[in-house]
Parts: structure tokens; sequence; C-alpha cells
């Protein structure tokens, strides 16, 4: 499971996530669309661990990343 608990990160002066929260379980297939620029690849780094978020918690399988 993944959890995102209030996590916020900013990039030079642009906030890309501000206070998310959402989880993902086991099995759960989800989807992710936006435009250019809009931090979806910087969503999936935060999740590996390649990033940390300004604010907030990322759990993965029970272990903050």
């Amino acid at each position: 499971m993944i959890f995102f608990k209030n996590v916020s990160y900013q990039v030079e002066i642009k906030e890309l996530f501000d206070n998310i929260n959402f989880s993902i379980f086991p099995n759960q297939k989800i989807g992710l669309v936006g435009k250019n620029g809009t931090g979806k690849t910087t969503l999936f780094n935060l999740i590996q661990g390649n990033l940390t978020p300004d604010k907030g918690d990322i759990e993965i399988a029970k272990i903050l990343v």
C-alpha cells in the first residue's frame, strides 16, 4: 500500500503538490494523466524516494520513504 499524507512539493517557485492525500492499495490500478510540467514524473520520483517532499509523509508497505 502507498499512502500520501499531507504531502507538499515545490520546484523553484512552482508549487506542484499542496497538502495532497491519497492511498493506493494492493492490486489497485490507477491512471495518471496531465499536461507537460504538471508533476506526473515528480510524483513517481517522490514514490521511489528520489525526491523528498517539502512537507508530509509518504509511506509504502508501512515504511516511510
